[in-house]
């Protein structure tokens, strides 16, 4: 419930910003708080002393904030945090409670497919910081589903990016966090430095019951109920398999390291 408010209060707050600049009420764009606009204007930044567009030094310590909070607490900001990763899930919850409950009734692709296409956000992301580095232009903007859902038609969104918009928020409602898992280029940049955080979700063999319920809500597809440690770098601590777990002391989230 806790996390679910919070992502509520995120999108509602950047909703409003967007809303505020596209009526001419704000300076304020929704661009000035996003983290993968940091990784945009580094080279700018590194090379030529500036920033890239409308990037500036808080979209850069922002990006660098990310990384850290990504070694301690994961994935968090996508599941806690990125309002695009939130209406996602709400689509994807929304579809599958209109089929069967739950994610029951989307697809969840064959593992060895699954693991391949999420590979498609390393091109994404080359493609993205070539072009930027090369232009010094925001040049991604009318692909984005986040600033073309936020910024109320703002600056570069055209009549195909609402198209492409559509097919992202489609996908959601037939593959769990399809364009988290596939295309996000800032979930492929946080991918290694979440193998590497703090906190990890354990799972006690001997209270386990192997009903499946973690595997089934988790929304990235993650065998939680396989593993000793959940140790994979696209783990956002939803904690949506320890709310569903009807073992209570089944999962836990732990101090990586650490043994009670």
């Amino acid at each position: 419930m806790l996390r679910k408010l919070f992502q509520l209060v995120v999108v509602i707050a950047v909703a409003v910003t967007g809303y505020r600049l596209a009526r001419g009420l704000s300076l304020t764009s929704i661009e000035t708080y996003c983290p993968f606009g940091g990784l945009e204007a580094a080279w700018s930044f590194v090379t030529q002393r500036s920033f890239s567009c409308v990037t500036g030094e808080r979209n850069l310590s922002l990006f660098l904030a990310l990384l850290g909070l990504t070694l301690v607490a994961r994935k968090s900001f996508c599941s806690w945090i990125c309002p695009f990763g939130t209406v996602s899930e709400w689509i994807g919850s929304l579809a599958g409670r209109l089929r069967r409950g739950s994610h029951a009734g989307l697809i969840e692709p064959p593992r060895r497919i699954d693991s391949r296409l999420r590979w498609l956000r390393l091109p994404m992301l080359v493609l993205i910081l070539y072009f930027t580095y090369r232009t010094g232009e925001l040049i991604f903007r009318g692909f984005d589903p986040y600033y073309v859902l936020f910024s109320f038609h703002g600056h570069d969104v055209r009549l195909w990016s609402y198209a492409v918009l559509a097919v992202v928020l489609a996908a959601a409602a037939v593959v769990p966090m399809a364009w988290c898992r596939y295309l996000c280029p800032l979930g492929i940049v946080l991918w290694p430095f979440s193998r590497l955080a703090v906190l990890r979700l354990r799972r006690a063999a001997e209270h386990c019951t192997a009903c499946g319920s973690c595997d089934a809500t988790c929304p990235h597809g993650i065998e939680v109920s396989r593993a000793r440690e959940i140790r994979s770098g696209e783990c956002t601590l939803c904690l949506e398999c320890v709310g569903s777990c009807p073992a209570g002391a089944a999962l836990e989230l732990r101090v990586r390291g650490v043994e009670r």
